[in-house]
């Protein structure tokens, strides 16, 4: 009798060449829905192998091609249900390290001539379309630093039965296929969240101290793979003038990515 010949596991190259075509086809069907929509969708079906893509499918399917525009124009666009950009997710809308977040990025696609075909550079579309370029390691970084946690964040913005929540979902299935284990980092504002404070003070800013507290604290704040900075902060009493915070310094980038921070 001929003995069984074990089958050899996918070379490294392959895999890698999988998780690329799949990101970047889920991308795609995160931009505004376009003349190839249906085409990138049933590569994407033939590709990714998700109970949540079905459902996306099947959900959209039902629905006229103007109407897959508004549905998308509801949910990331006009009063979004949903925020598509990263950089929200991870710094609060109106803090100013954003701009320095998304110049970051931008720098880094442009040398590797990765265009963003006029959208912003933290658009979840664009970075998703971005790891699929990068190597093993980079990619493992912005998976951790800039994509899971706002992942995460706009999954539970959309209900249940929300179209783009089982597109989301998908995205997940794929990332955990790939990467078992992989948590987000702390975001930025999440950090300073969990100290009292804010990256930025302003009159939405629900995460500060009490008006009459006095705080004068040791926080320590991760930016990235081997970055770590400490800072001690204080906040005035009201007695000597208005609460205020001192923002840490930011430690510099890492040298291989734009750390969000």
């Amino acid at each position: 009798m001929t003995a069984a010949v074990p089958i050899a596991p996918p070379a490294a190259a392959t895999i890698a060449a999988t998780i690329a075509a799949q990101l970047v086809l889920l991308g795609r069907l995160l931009d505004y829905p376009g003349a190839d929509f249906d085409s990138t969708l049933e590569s994407a079906l033939a590709t990714v192998d998700s109970l949540h893509l079905v459902a996306f499918s099947k959900a959209i399917d039902a629905l006229t091609h103007d109407a897959r525009e508004e549905l998308y124009t509801a949910t990331f666009d006009v009063t979004p249900q949903c925020v598509p950009y990263a950089s929200i997710h991870l710094f609060g809308e109106e803090n100013f390290k954003r701009g320095e977040f998304m110049a970051a990025l931008h720098s880094r696609y442009e040398l590797v001539e990765f265009g963003t075909a006029g959208e912003l550079p933290d658009h979840i579309a664009v970075l998703l379309s971005y790891a699929a370029m990068l190597g093993e390691a980079e990619r493992r970084e912005l998976l951790e630093f800039c994509l899971l946690g706002p992942l995460a964040k706009m999954t539970l913005m959309l209900a249940e039965t929300q179209p783009y929540r089982f597109l989301l979902e998908a995205v997940g299935d794929v990332l955990r296929a790939h990467y078992p284990g992989l948590q987000p980092a702390l975001s930025p504002l999440e950090q300073m969240r969990q100290h009292g404070l804010c990256p930025t003070v302003s009159d939405g800013c629900n995460c500060g101290p009490p008006p009459d507290a006095a705080v004068q604290t040791e926080i320590r704040i991760l930016d990235g793979p081997d970055d770590d900075i400490e800072e001690r902060t204080e906040v005035r009493t009201p007695k000597d003038a208005s609460p205020m915070i001192q923002p840490p310094t930011v430690a510099p980038p890492h040298p291989t990515f734009p750390q969000p921070c």
